[in-house]
């Protein structure tokens, strides 16, 4: 939305898969690193997050910040907004469907 949108995403997406898919350019290739390091950074910031539980200590400080009386409306926009990205990541799974996507577009 930032930069135009889903459509103009949609379009980069084909676009570079077309790219990607070609086997004699020297584009095709850039791409395929580019999409694979991205996956391997993915992937370790997933390793990371799960081996020292990151995002939960960080959502405990932020969770005892918002604590005090006076941010109760604050914490309420918080928690509804954390449960939503909960449900979606349980029906989407982005980490699942993020990594299909890239090394579907790397093959």
């Amino acid at each position: 939305l930032l930069l135009g949108g889903v459509w103009v995403g949609a379009g980069l997406f084909a676009i570079g898969s077309y790219l990607a898919k070609k086997d004699d350019g020297d584009l095709s290739k850039a791409l395929k690193g580019v999409s694979s390091s991205g996956i391997e950074a993915l992937n370790f910031g997933a390793y990371v997050n799960d081996k020292y539980s990151v995002t939960g200590k960080i959502g405990g400080a932020f969770d005892d910040a918002l604590s005090s009386e006076s941010n109760k409306e604050a914490k309420g926009y918080v928690d509804s907004f954390v449960k939503a990205v909960q449900n979606a990541d349980k029906e989407i799974g982005f980490l699942d469907t993020f990594g299909k996507l890239a090394t579907a577009g790397a093959d």
